[in-house]
């Protein structure tokens, strides 16, 4: 993934439930755009903020399976926004586990800012096979993920 909209990991419960953040930034460059003297986060950077967190659940979620699985977003459902997100807000992330079998998964997803709800949705996930050769490499990036996430949630 080349873009991080998960700032940090506070807590993981694997195979139930993960809490994170996002720091809002004005030098984000979609801001320059979205809105010109207003800016806000988009909508689209909530949900994605909120399928990395969701997604990073399900991947250290041991399913009955030898083979490795990535997390690839399915259905975004039944999403709401309640407020708007500006640059200096922390968007707290809250995803817990509904739905795991051998082929997808569901999360329903939160994401607040102080004490009020700003967004939330349901995420169905497909797992997608790894192939063999890249287990290794797939295993070694996830793991550096969630050490740098849970390192800076931990301060």
């Amino acid at each position: 993934m080349r873009f991080y909209f998960v700032d940090a990991i506070t807590e993981l419960v694997p195979e139930k439930s993960i809490s994170g953040y996002k720091n809002v930034s004005m030098s984000e460059p979609y801001f320059t755009t979205h809105f010109p003297g207003y800016p806000v986060l988009p909508g689209v950077i909530i949900i994605e903020a909120m399928a990395q967190l969701a997604g990073l659940l399900i991947e250290t979620t041991s399913v009955a399976s030898p083979q490795k699985k990535k997390a690839l977003l399915s259905i975004v459902d039944k999403t709401k926004f309640k407020k708007i997100v500006r640059p200096g807000d922390r968007l707290d992330l809250k995803a817990s586990l509904t739905v795991l079998d051998e082929d997808g998964a569901r999360a329903e997803v939160s994401a607040a800012v102080g004490s009020e709800l700003v967004a939330e949705t349901r995420l169905t996930f497909a797992l997608l096979r790894v192939p063999p050769m890249f287990e290794d490499v797939i295993d070694r990036e996830r793991a550096a993920l969630l050490d740098a996430l849970m390192r800076t949630g931990a301060r």
